[in-house]
């Protein structure tokens, strides 16, 4: 598919979508179950054909071994691991499976806030800590959440996806290694006389377990919004949506491993780059950006983009390449039309990062070399006393998720000193 009749398909699919919303709009009420269905759906294609416009990502290698083929990682629903550009929506992670809502004249969130019995709503005790409580939230309902957070996400669309069944999963990984001594899992190969002995190889495989952690997240909102139609319980979806992919990129850039994903800036693979000898502090200049590049692990390049955080903008806008007397002005961040770049790599500015002079406020990464585990199912549930005098709603929306780097450490390259990483980050200036 190319480009324009990519285009033309988000266009068309977009147009369905929004006449179903429009219809039920005009005739004043919720979307019934199977619109829920038809929209969801069209999200799921939506986000696909969008995802099929980047840039395919490379298998999950490791210095070019594959631990899943593009092929297999495109089935539905079979906890595959899905690649870096690779389809994200939720049934393409977790199939056609799950708690279906079958009743089409009352959505998800009226029967939550309606206060009465419904017997749509499966309560997620069992399978949980009993305390938690909550509701299962449908598979058409999550999908729409999914769907949402994913479009406000810089990590998962650009990672490995693995979908969890259960709550602990366990990922194939290699041991770095040295490459003065050995490539990685501890790879070595000589050339060999006819009838020579071969020198034998002693490989080092790990296994790397995801763990679900739980993301709790808290609305409060009047009872009047609850009681609202379709508007109403479309802001909560985009709320949820966008709450989720909000913490999730935050513990994945720098969540401690704790309790909550292990994040790039607290891996043992990570390389941080000494500041310039009398560097003034919250800068960044020009060596400090060659140097960074020159960590990057060579194989990571192509995948790599810069992550920045806000506060760093004016010193890269007034950054330029130093020339000598009678030189042209030479900017290092440049504008292309679609968005910036940086050494020919895209530049992601957010707030999910580290503050200008601190270490994580600029980084290098290639996040093909990082793998997410998402557990199915999300919970749902509200209460109306923490707030009873107010007459506001407090509800919770709780989803299982895990994740960390595929490197257990820096590489060392075969000259015996030199260390590279898919991650590199610049030390703290003060």
């Amino acid at each position: 598919m190319n480009l324009e009749q990519a285009k033309k398909q988000i266009a068309d699919l977009t147009a369905a979508k929004t006449a179903i919303i429009k219809k039920a709009q005009l005739q004043n009420r919720d979307l019934d179950g199977e619109e829920q269905i038809m929209v969801a759906e069209l999200d799921g294609c939506i986000q696909g054909t969008k995802n099929e416009l980047q840039k395919p990502g490379e298998r999950l290698t490791v210095g070019g071994g594959s631990l899943a083929t593009d092929g297999l990682a495109n089935r539905r629903g079979d906890n595959t691991l899905i690649p870096p550009g690779g389809r994200k929506d939720y049934r393409s992670l977790h199939g056609n499976g799950g708690l279906q809502w079958t009743d089409k004249e009352t959505s998800f969130f009226g029967a939550v806030f309606s206060g009465r019995h419904h017997p749509g709503l499966i309560n997620a005790m069992g399978e949980t800590v009993p305390s938690d409580g909550g509701f299962l939230i449908p598979s058409e309902t999550a999908s729409k959440i999914h769907a949402v957070s994913l479009e406000n996400e810089l990590v998962m669309p650009r990672c490995y996806v693995q979908p969890m069944k259960s709550n602990e999963c366990k990922v194939p990984g290699m041991v770095i290694g040295d490459h003065s001594t050995a490539l990685f899992g501890g790879f070595t190969a000589s050339y060999t006389a006819e009838a020579g002995t071969i020198n034998e190889a002693d490989p080092k495989a790990r296994s790397m377990t995801l763990t679900g952690k739980k993301l709790t997240g808290m609305i409060r909102f009047s009872s009047e919004l609850a009681a609202d139609t379709t508007g109403g319980f479309q802001q909560i979806i985009d709320i949820c949506g966008k709450g989720l992919g909000w913490y999730r990129d935050k513990s994945f850039l720098k969540g401690s491993g704790a309790g909550e994903p292990l994040g790039i800036l607290n891996s043992n693979c990570l390389i941080t780059v000494d500041a310039d000898l009398g560097q003034d502090p919250a800068t960044v200049t020009y060596n400090n950006i060659c140097n960074m590049v020159g960590r990057l692990f060579a194989g990571s390049f192509s995948n790599s983009v810069w992550v920045v955080h806000q506060s760093a903008i004016p010193q890269l806008l007034a950054l330029t390449i130093p020339v000598g007397t009678g030189g042209s002005y030479v900017p290092v961040l440049k504008e292309n039309g679609t968005g910036w770049s940086l050494m020919t790599r895209p530049v992601i500015f957010t707030e999910k990062t580290e503050p200008l002079g601190t270490k994580g406020d600029i980084m290098l990464c290639d996040f093909s070399q990082y793998v997410v585990g998402l557990r199915e199912g999300m919970r749902f549930d509200t209460s109306i006393h923490a707030h009873f005098t107010t007459d506001e709603i407090l509800a919770r929306l709780i989803e299982r998720h895990d994740g960390m780097p595929l490197w257990d450490s820096a590489l060392t390259l075969a000259d015996g000193s030199t260390t590279v990483s898919p991650f590199v980050t610049l030390a703290a200036r003060e």
